[in-house]
């Protein structure tokens, strides 16, 4: 027993002393310097950093890159812990001055925005819900990553969101910032301005790249409230696949310029910066990488059959077709549609009445297939501002009818009460978007779009679109009831 546990013992000693042996072979440590001196450091170069550059920074936080698109900042920083910036989410792109810090957080370095700035307080605390990003998107912290070459990058922890800025490159930042800010925001809102007068809801969007000999082709969806794109494709076995980017519109080497993140992997090659393409008609913006090439562009879509009108107006009728502003917005009502009819009413009705006493408030087209005696017809609603007392009216049209996929029928006149001659002519432009004579006209273009969705509501009931095809700038989403 003694034997055995003196080779145990002598064991133990051998093992302990080359554990000494070894550690005593190599005296780099893992971390040469504590969590709270490598914050420390991480702020003073940080702050040095900041106020390096007389002419400041530029460069583009996307809040989220997975929901919303990217906004442009400019900001120039002093050593008194003041910061002018401007940015171009909004259209008032003015510069403010506030204060900043450089802190520590709880594992890196933070710069933190403490006093509010409109550009930034305009993401974290957004007033117009629904019309821009939702309030949870944007911080005023951001977590200090590291420098290269110049390029600052931060994290955003909250939203998860990426924010990298280089020198802004300007002789006079006050005046250059503002310019730069104007020029992004105006090109954002170009990329879906539309004329009316030649305008088609057939004019989409599209991706094509061309990759190695190969064209991959994408229809792009554009959110202009978010800034973003969601792109998708079908194979040859017409399996889809989607993708979700966000979008910034920025001036790269002073050029107007899509900037998508995440990047777009497609092969070997990333695209992420496209330039617009000024030689190109229309908006085209191209990336080149590689030799492959990627570019955003519009392309005529190929008209849908119709189909539906057989399948679900028949099926459904007599049935009403309901638009109602308090239900939200959906894409598929065109800008022009919002432009030239509804917008077209209020305008009317101001003219008539005196600005704001009435606002139109909702439509309803009851179809009825077999009946010329006013049981097909429109009913309109409009609102006296000043007490919330609705008033409706009613105009007749002819028995609707279905011929190749289209959709016919003829206004007759107002029904009844004087109130809807008195209005006849204010909702003329809704009284002639239906009014499609198989004689004279291209009927209207009908498609089912599954159950009722918006940006505040959904039901189960049945959705569709109605397009006036004798002018292809005017469509309508709505739902059936009854």
């Amino acid at each position: 027993m003694k034997k055995i546990f003196n080779c145990i013992s002598k064991l133990f000693i051998l093992g302990f002393a080359l554990f000494l042996v070894s550690c005593s072979d190599d005296d780099t440590e893992l971390f040469d310097e504590t969590p709270a001196v490598r914050i420390t450091n991480e702020i003073n170069e940080l702050e040095a950093l900041l106020v390096s550059q007389q002419q400041g920074y530029s460069g583009i936080y996307f809040p989220n890159n997975t929901s919303v698109g990217g906004v442009n900042f400019h900001m120039n920083f002093s050593a008194n812990q003041r910061v002018k910036m401007t940015s171009d989410f909004k259209s008032d792109t003015s510069i403010t001055d506030s204060r900043y810090e450089v802190s520590t957080g709880t594992t890196a370095a933070e710069l933190v925005f403490t006093t509010g700035s409109r550009h930034i307080n305009d993401l974290i605390q957004n007033s117009d819900p629904g019309i821009f990003f939702d309030s949870f998107f944007g911080n005023n912290v951001f977590q200090y990553v590291g420098e290269e070459n110049g390029v600052i990058t931060f994290r955003e922890i909250r939203s998860r969101g990426i924010f990298v800025i280089s020198p802004s490159g300007f002789t006079n930042f006050d005046t250059e910032s503002v310019a730069s800010s104007d020029i992004t925001y105006a090109n954002r809102q170009a990329f879906t301005d539309v004329d009316c007068a030649t305008a088609s809801v057939f004019n989409i969007f599209a991706m094509e790249i061309n990759n190695s000999g190969e064209t991959i082709n994408y229809t792009l969806n554009y959110d202009s409230d978010n800034i973003f794109i969601d792109l998708e494709t079908a194979n040859a076995e017409v399996v889809s696949s989607s993708y979700g980017l966000g979008v910034a519109f920025t001036l790269i080497d002073g050029e107007p310029a899509i900037t998508i993140s995440p990047a777009l992997e497609v092969g070997n090659n990333s695209f992420k910066d496209f330039i617009l393409d000024s030689s190109a008609p229309g908006a085209q913006y191209v990336a080149t990488v590689n030799g492959a090439t990627a570019r955003i562009f519009q392309t005529l879509m190929t008209t849908p059959t119709g189909d539906d009108v057989n399948l679900d107006l028949p099926t459904l009728g007599p049935t009403g077709y309901l638009y109602r502003l308090s239900l939200g917005n959906n894409a598929l009502t065109s800008p022009c549609f919002q432009e030239l009819v509804i917008d077209q009413i209020n305008a009317n009705l101001d003219a008539q009445f005196g600005d704001g006493v009435f606002v139109f408030t909702q439509f309803q087209f009851i179809f009825n297939f077999d009946s010329d005696n006013c049981d097909n017809y429109l009913l309109t609603q409009v609102t006296r501002v000043a007490d919330g007392v609705a008033f409706t009216v009613f105009y007749c049209y002819n028995k609707s009818t279905i011929s190749n996929n289209r959709l016919f029928q003829e206004y007759d006149e107002p029904y009844g009460t004087a109130n809807a001659i008195v209005l006849e002519a204010s909702f003329m432009p809704l009284i002639e978007f239906y009014n499609n004579p198989e004689a004279t006209s291209q009927g209207m273009l009908y498609t089912g779009e599954g159950s009722f969705s918006s940006d505040t509501n959904s039901y189960i009931n049945p959705a569709g679109t109605f397009t006036k095809m004798d002018d292809q700038a005017l469509r309508v989403y709505g739902l059936f009831f009854g």
